[in-house]
């Protein structure tokens, strides 16, 4: 679904099972808009997929949300490690002044984001490499 179609809907997180608990009354846009704000970099995916006009209108879009974040366009999300690791981005000073963060210290309550979307990771181990030609 492109972003201008997730920025328009209805749709509350519940209604998608991307609550971050019982008392999450955001909708889709909400976190979206939350996610756009406060990233460093934005990766506009699928650029193969639309006109260059459309492209645009999405890079257009992204930067008008968050001025400082780099925005870059990547087709099957490929992307030079380089273009993103190592590279320190961070601003403490530039964090603090986000609404959403005075917000969050204001209530005291932090919620980890592990907990609030759900992320987790698991580490696999095997003895014997996957095979190749059966991925």
């Amino acid at each position: 679904a492109s972003i201008f179609e997730q920025l328009a809907t209805l749709d509350s997180l519940a209604d998608r099972g991307w609550q971050a608990g019982e008392g999450d009354r955001r909708s889709v846009p909400q976190l979206l808009c939350d996610q756009l704000e406060f990233a460093d970099v934005l990766l506009v995916n699928k650029a193969d997929l639309v006109s260059e006009a459309q492209l645009r209108k999405v890079e257009t879009l992204v930067k008008r949300i968050n001025p400082k974040a780099e925005v870059l366009s990547t087709t099957h999300s490929q992307l030079e490690p380089a273009r993103l690791l190592g590279v320190a981005r961070f601003d403490m000073r530039r964090a603090e002044e986000h609404p959403g963060w005075l917000a969050e210290a204001r209530e005291n309550e932090h919620v980890p984001e592990t907990l609030e979307y759900g992320i987790s990771s698991f580490v696999f181990r095997a003895r014997v490499p996957f095979h190749p030609e059966r991925l």
